[in-house]
């Protein structure tokens, strides 16, 4: 798996890996694939996000990061088979509130404070978190 994009969000990075198709311009699909409609639709992409800082806290998780997310064909189905599966559903499709948002306990590094801003919430709002299914 290859980086394709980045976001930086002030205090965490987002990092997306994925599968380059053959014979592509990684910088141009890489553009393309970044687009909120394209990626959600991008198959196999790898989401992993870090928390600036963390790798000084200890604790029993991976350090630096905090959690770790793909993409699939359809959200709102794969919440709905992983809650048949009995997976906990952390955060649903259509969520976006101050409880929902991840590090909202970390205000000693500023997050978790304020509204929240209406581009991250259309963002925030596409998407589902649930508890590792390993944990069950």
């Amino acid at each position: 798996m290859r980086v394709i994009f980045t976001m930086n969000a002030g205090p965490f990075t987002i990092y997306y890996l994925g599968h380059p198709p053959p014979d592509t311009n990684l910088d141009e699909w890489a553009r393309s694939t970044s687009q909120i409609p394209v990626m959600t639709r991008t198959s196999g992409l790898l989401e992993l996000y870090h928390v600036h800082g963390s790798e000084n806290v200890a604790t029993d998780d991976v350090p630096g990061f905090a959690h770790l997310g793909f993409t699939v064909p359809d959200v709102s189905v794969a919440v709905e088979r992983l809650e048949r599966k009995g997976v906990r559903v952390l955060k649903n499709v259509g969520v976006c509130n101050r409880e929902s948002v991840p590090l909202s306990e970390s205000e000693e590094r500023g997050v978790g404070r304020g509204e929240i801003h209406a581009n991250y919430a259309a963002f925030f709002e596409k998407f589902a978190m649930v508890a590792d299914p390993v944990s069950l």
